[in-house]
C-alpha cells in the first residue's frame, strides 16, 4: 500500500508538472498554515459531481476548504499568481488528493492534482500562471478525491468552488 501511495504521489507531481508550471511551491502541511487569516468565498459540500462546480452526490464523503499560503497583499482572497492549499477531512482514505480545475470564459486554463497528506511531494497550488492562463480572473473548482483504486478509478468525495481575482 505504501508503494502505491508513493507511486501515486510521483504520478500526481508528473501530471501537475505536465499541465502547469507549479515552480516555487514548497511542501506545507495545511495544518501549518494559519487558517484564521484565510478567507474564501468557496462553498464546501459533502459530495461533489465530477467536473461540476459545487454539486452532485457521490460515494464517500469529506470536507474541503481553501487556505491561502502566499498572500502578498494580505487581503486573504485568492488572486492570480498567489499560492493556495486545501484543508481536507475524510475517513474514506488516508491519502486524499485534490484536483484543481480553473476556467476562463468556459475554457480550461489550469488542471493540476496534489496529494494532501504528510508524505506528499507537494501540497500547494499556484493560482496561475499556466501555459493557458497568463493573466486575469478565473473560476476554479477543487475536488477532494480518493485515489486508492487509481488508475482503475478515482472517487470524488467533496468539492469547493471559488473565484480567483485578476
Amino acid at each position: 500500500m505504501k508503494r502505491l501511495a508513493i507511486l501515486a504521489s510521483v504520478l500526481a507531481v508528473a501530471i501537475g508538472s505536465a499541465n502547469c508550471s507549479n515552480s516555487g511551491s514548497s511542501l506545507v502541511s495545511p495544518s501549518s498554515v494559519d487558517a484564521s487569516t484565510a478567507r474564501t468565498d468557496a462553498k464546501s459540500s459533502g459530495g461533489g459531481g465530477k467536473g461540476k462546480p459545487g454539486g452532485g452526490g457521490t460515494t464517500g464523503g469529506g470536507t474541503i476548504s481553501l487556505v491561502m499560503v502566499n498572500d502578498p497583499n494580505s487581503d486573504a482572497l485568492p488572486n492570480f499568481g498567489e499560492t493556495a492549499t486545501f484543508q481536507v477531512s475524510t475517513t474514506a482514505t488516508v491519502y486524499p488528493y485534490v484536483t484543481l480545475n480553473c476556467y476562463q470564459n468556459g475554457t480550461l486554463v489550469l488542471k493540476t492534482s496534489n496529494g494532501i497528506f504528510a508524505t506528499s511531494l507537494g501540497q500547494n497550488f499556484a493560482l496561475g500562471p499556466s501555459p493557458a492562463w497568463q493573466s486575469g480572473a478565473s473560476d476554479c473548482t477543487a475536488t477532494l478525491e480518493n485515489w486508492d483504486s487509481y488508475p482503475k478509478s478515482i472517487t470524488t468525495l467533496a468539492s469547493t468552488s471559488f473565484h480567483v481575482n485578476p
